[in-house]
Formats: C-alpha cells, sequence, structure tokens
C-alpha cells in the first residue's frame, strides 16, 4: 500500500495539481477571497485531498453533477421543493451518505 502522497504524486504528478483540480469543485466561503482559499485548501493532508477527490469522482461518475445527486436524493426521498434547497446547502459527503441510506432502503 502506498502513502498518500506517493498516490498524490503517481496520480496527480504533485499537490498542486491536485489542488488546481479540486478548487473549482470546492465550496469557498463568501467572506473568503480566492487566494485565501487557495492557500487553505494547499494546507490539507494529502490523505484528505484524495478523499475529497474521489467523493467528486463518484458524483461525476455516479450522477454527473452535484446537482442530479440531489434530484436523486428528492425522487427517492419524495420530497419536495424546500427540502432540494435544503439538500443543496449540504456537503457532498453527507449527500452521498444519504443517498447511499436511501438507495439501500428502496
Amino acid at each position: 500500500m502506498s502513502s498518500p502522497l506517493q498516490t498524490v504524486k503517481s496520480v496527480h504528478g504533485d499537490k498542486a495539481q491536485l489542488v488546481e483540480k479540486l478548487l473549482p469543485l470546492m465550496d469557498r466561503l463568501p467572506e473568503e477571497t480566492e487566494d485565501a482559499f487557495k492557500e487553505r485548501v494547499q494546507r490539507i493532508s494529502n490523505a484528505k485531498l484524495l478523499r475529497l477527490w474521489t467523493r467528486f469522482e463518484a458524483v461525476k461518475r455516479d450522477f454527473g453533477t452535484r446537482e442530479a445527486l440531489v434530484d436523486k436524493i428528492v425522487e427517492l426521498e419524495k420530497a419536495d421543493g424546500d427540502r432540494r434547497r435544503k439538500l443543496l446547502d449540504l456537503p457532498t459527503g453527507r449527500l452521498l451518505d444519504l443517498h447511499g441510506s436511501l438507495a439501500r432502503r428502496a
């Protein structure tokens, strides 16, 4: 088993390239500047960056977009528009977990 650093280097080249791939996929705090956001993401551990990348790839592969994932959850819950708006505020990881549990129940 390779270390997170080795995985980042072999798959993405280096940490900076992985960070550049993740920046457009991640949500920035409203009061945070673009440079501060990039600096904050660069301080995240390699293991967490790899988990985030895996999570975003799963959403892209299985649903296409984050909104499509939310639509699928709303469909499984038989929920309304208010619930959809609340789901859009949740982190991607929580949405994937919620979809997984709803899909197992269905």
